[in-house]
């Protein structure tokens, strides 16, 4: 069982012909790095593959912590020199044909990614930045609240607020944080909790708990 995850770019075409080349290199140094921070995500480095400079694609073999680690990729990316974002769909699942390329892998994580990602065609998802098909019904619709709530938080973070939750998650702890902050231990505790990140870290925990429920014999 793994999370295949489906991705594209946010606007991408406000870019000109050489920003796509940029974004391409953010997009695999954010992915890097994204890996360096959450190493339990057991993300499979080979399976990256970006397509028509806009749209990516890999595999999480952890799929409880799938939705934790695009999260913060989105953020890493972000406080990238372009500031760059994507929507993501994620799907759970057996993979059925392997292959050294994502996009010539089949089975059903890679189905319900893409359902989960042509869902942010539809009008009334247009706002929206993730979408998860676990094969569960009651499950999704669990984490469809989940997804929903913290889309919102994420999408009001400032850059300001997206380095301090990075660094608070990169050293562990708020003192630490602070010392490679541009603000004192006092400001980045109330820019975090303005954030409304403990929230959404709490909402990281219940879809975890959601998934290993259902997922894991």
């Amino acid at each position: 069982m793994v999370a295949v995850v489906t991705c594209d770019i946010i606007k991408s075409r406000q870019y000109s012909n050489n920003d796509r080349g940029t974004v391409n290199d953010l997009i695999k140094s954010a992915f890097e790095e994204t890996i360096e921070l959450l190493p339990n995500t057991n993300v499979d480095k080979l399976s990256f593959n970006i397509v028509q400079g806009d749209e990516f694609q890999f595999i999480v073999n952890t799929p409880a912590l799938a939705y934790r680690f695009i999260v913060f990729y989105r953020l890493r990316l972000a406080l990238k020199n372009l500031k760059s974002s994507f929507r993501a769909g994620i799907g759970f699942g057996e993979v059925a044909v392997d292959n050294d390329n994502s996009y010539k892998m089949d089975g059903p994580a890679f189905h319900r990614s893409r359902d989960a990602f042509q869902k942010f065609g539809k009008p009334k998802f247009r706002n929206r930045i993730t979408h998860v098909i676990s094969g569960n019904q009651e499950l999704d619709d669990q984490i469809e609240i989940i997804a929903m709530y913290n889309d919102f938080i994420e999408q009001r973070w400032s850059i300001k607020q997206r380095n301090s939750i990075y660094l608070y998650e990169k050293y562990g702890s708020l003192k630490e944080a602070a010392k490679h902050d541009s603000v004192s231990l006092q400001a980045l505790q109330q820019r975090i909790k303005v954030s409304g990140y403990s929230q959404m870290d709490f909402g990281f925990f219940k879809h975890t708990i959601l998934v290993n429920s259902i997922l894991q014999p």
